[in-house]
């Protein structure tokens, strides 16, 4: 059973997940699962894979591990498995044993896709990476997507850039960022994304450009409730016109965003 925890905890690392490890470090007396038993548990406290012996026990250690990922930190509990206790690390269970769980917590980094890798991409990448971003550029210009321009980039994927936006798995800690070269481009890389789970999805663009383009993916069949969750014009309304004042625009909005803050107050 453990190594389809771990298998487990692989796939949900490349998918760039939230999880927490959970794993027996000490049993004492009677317990239901012996030292090294696993289990893998969501941000939402969810059981993915493995168990600790069922139970109260493993019902508390999952809402324990939802906290730790929450908080990005890792600990070791320890439960006594007694009957009727008053103290709530003591749980009431008839083994009569003891347990000392350690939780992993596997928090992911907050993740910027940008599609495109010109002036803005690059700008925008340098702002991302110093607050800690992991960073994808999608580029079919080799010529520009390099790592002479894009040092500590995350990842660099080179080839078309619909194939590859479509081929990019996403989860809700991704914001992505559209700023090809050509309209028709970004409209085609936008109906890629859509879908697509994500925190953020903006393209730049100006009004004009971003009302065909929605027009467009109307007639699609794309949902106005889809087209309304997408952050266009991009970014907060800080002034400026430069690729670095942009970028700074954009991450703003990104950053309300994550942190729960209404981008339309903040642009007045």
């Amino acid at each position: 059973m453990n190594n389809l925890v771990i298998q487990r905890l692989s796939l949900a690392l490349e998918r760039r997940e939230d999880v927490a490890l959970v794993m027996i470090t000490k049993t004492k007396g009677s317990c239901p699962r012996g030292v090294g038993s696993m289990m893998l548990v969501n941000g939402d406290g969810h059981l993915l894979g493995g168990t600790i012996g069922g139970g109260v026990s493993e019902s508390k250690a999952a809402i324990e591990a939802a906290k730790c990922l929450q908080q990005g930190v890792s600990k070791t509990i320890r439960y006594e498995l007694e009957i009727n206790s008053s103290d709530p690390q003591q749980l009431a269970m008839v083994c009569g044993g003891e347990i000392e769980v350690f939780i992993r917590a596997f928090k992911q980094a907050n993740h910027l896709l940008i599609a495109g890798a010109g002036h803005i991409a690059r700008a925008l990448y340098q702002l991302a990476k110093v607050l800690g971003y992991f960073i994808t550029i999608i580029d079919d210009r080799p010529e520009l997507l390099t790592r002479e321009r894009f040092p500590d980039a995350d990842e660099l994927i080179s080839g078309d850039i619909v194939t590859e936006l479509k081929r990019y798995s996403t989860n809700e800690q991704t914001s992505m960022v559209i700023c090809t070269y050509k309209h028709a481009l970004d409209e085609a890389a936008l109906a890629a994304t859509i879908s697509k789970p994500s925190r953020y999805l903006g393209m730049v663009g100006s009004r004009k450009k971003v009302a065909h383009c929605f027009q467009h993916l109307e007639a699609q069949g794309v949902t106005l409730e889809a087209l309304s969750k997408i952050h266009t014009p991009i970014g907060l309304n800080l002034g400026g016109e430069t690729p670095e004042e942009i970028a700074l625009a954009i991450l703003a909005e990104i950053q309300a965003i994550k942190y729960a803050r209404n981008p339309d107050l903040l642009r007045t």
